[in-house]
C-alpha cells in the first residue's frame, strides 16, 4: 500500500497488527477483571487495617467482618463495601455508615421512680459523634500503590502488543 508521502506499509504488517489487536481485545476483559480484583483485594485490606486502627473496642472484628469485596458485572470496577444481607437501621450497611460519617447522640428519657421524675444525666455531653473515616483514610493510603499496579498492568498490555 503506498501513502501520499511516499511511506509504504506493508499489508503483511497490517494483517499481523489486526491479529494483535482482536487478540488482546479478546483477553482485554478478563484481564481488565483481574485488575480489579487485586485492587480490591487490596482495597479490603487496607479497610481492614484502617477499622482495626480506628479505636473500637473489639478492634473492629464484627465491622470487618461485614465488609466485602464487589468487582463490576463486566470488570469495569471495584468496591469495598458492608455486606447486603439486611436492611434498615441496625443492619451492616447502616451501621458501618454510623461509623464512618458518625451520627447524633440520642438525649436520655425521662424515667418514673415513685412519684419523682428522675432524669439520667449522661457522662458524655456532645451532640454528635465524630466519624472514624476509614473508607476515606483506605483510599488516600491504597492510591499510590493503585497507580502504579494500573501502570504495570498498561506495560504488560503493551509488551502483548509488541509481540
Amino acid at each position: 500500500m503506498k501513502m501520499s508521502n511516499n511511506t509504504s506499509i506493508a499489508s503483511d504488517d497490517l494483517d499481523v497488527l489486526t491479529a494483535d489487536l482482536d487478540a488482546l481485545l479478546k483477553e482485554f476483559p478478563q484481564k481488565r477483571r483481574e485488575l480489579h480484583g487485586c485492587l480490591g483485594r487490596m482495597l479490603q485490606e487496607e479497610v481492614n487495617a484502617q477499622i482495626a486502627q480506628a479505636g473500637f473496642k473489639d478492634g473492629g472484628e464484627k465491622l470487618k467482618s461485614w465488609q466485602e469485596m464487589k468487582v463490576g458485572s463486566g470488570g469495569g470496577y471495584t468496591a469495598v463495601r458492608p455486606t447486603k444481607s439486611a436492611t434498615g437501621s441496625n443492619s451492616p450497611g447502616a451501621i458501618t455508615n454510623y461509623n464512618e460519617a458518625g451520627h447524633k447522640i440520642r438525649k436520655p428519657k425521662a424515667v418514673h421512680k415513685g412519684n419523682k421524675k428522675y432524669r439520667y444525666r449522661p457522662k458524655i455531653n456532645v451532640p454528635y459523634v465524630d466519624g472514624r473515616n476509614f473508607y476515606e483514610a483506605a483510599r488516600r493510603n491504597v492510591e499510590a500503590k493503585a497507580i502504579q499496579i494500573v501502570e504495570e498492568f498498561v506495560d504488560e498490555l503493551a509488551k502483548e502488543l509488541e509481540g
